[in-house]
C-alpha cells in the first residue's frame, strides 16, 4: 500500500506544469488587419516565424482588447514576437532592405535596430498558471 502512495505522490511532482500565457498588445492605431504572436522556447529558432513553438491570432475589430493567450503552455523561458499584419497576409512584410514595414513587437518591449533581436533580449520566466505580460507596438523609423 505505501508502495502505492509513493508511486501515485512521484507521479503527481513529475507532471509538467502549465499555464496560460496572455499577451495584451499595446498601440495598435488600425482596426483592420490581424495582431498575430510566436511564442519561442529556444534561440536557435528565435524570431523565425516559421519555427515558433506556438502560435495565435487575432482578426482585429473596433472596440476590442488586443490580447492573445497561449494555454496549456509548460512552464519555462520563452520569448514572444507579435506583429501587426494590417493587410492580413499572413507575414510580416519588409521591404527591399528587410526592415519591417507592419508594426511589430517582443516580449521585454526590447528596442532593436538595424538586427534581429536574440533570444536572451526578450526571454521571460513563464512559471504561473495565469500569467500576463504587456508588449507595445513600435514602427520602424530611420530617426530612432
Amino acid at each position: 500500500m505505501m508502495n502505492i502512495l509513493f508511486i501515485l505522490l512521484l507521479s503527481w511532482f513529475q507532471t509538467e506544469q502549465k499555464g496560460t500565457l496572455t499577451v495584451k498588445v499595446k498601440d495598435v492605431l488600425q482596426t483592420q488587419g490581424s495582431v498575430r504572436m510566436a511564442v519561442y522556447n529556444n534561440e536557435k529558432s528565435f524570431p523565425s516565424e516559421s519555427q515558433s513553438f506556438r502560435g495565435a491570432a487575432l482578426t482585429l475589430k473596433p472596440g476590442i482588447n488586443v490580447q492573445l493567450s497561449c494555454d496549456q503552455l509548460p512552464f519555462g523561458i520563452y520569448a514572444v514576437a507579435v506583429y501587426h499584419d494590417v493587410n492580413n497576409n499572413g507575414k510580416m512584410d519588409k521591404n527591399a532592405l528587410g526592415i519591417p514595414t507592419e508594426p511589430y513587437a517582443f516580449s521585454n518591449n526590447i528596442k532593436v535596430k538595424w538586427r534581429a533581436p536574440k533570444f536572451r533580449e526578450a526571454a521571460f520566466n513563464f512559471a504561473a498558471p495565469h500569467q500576463e505580460i504587456v508588449v507595445v507596438l513600435k514602427r520602424w523609423s530611420a530617426q530612432e
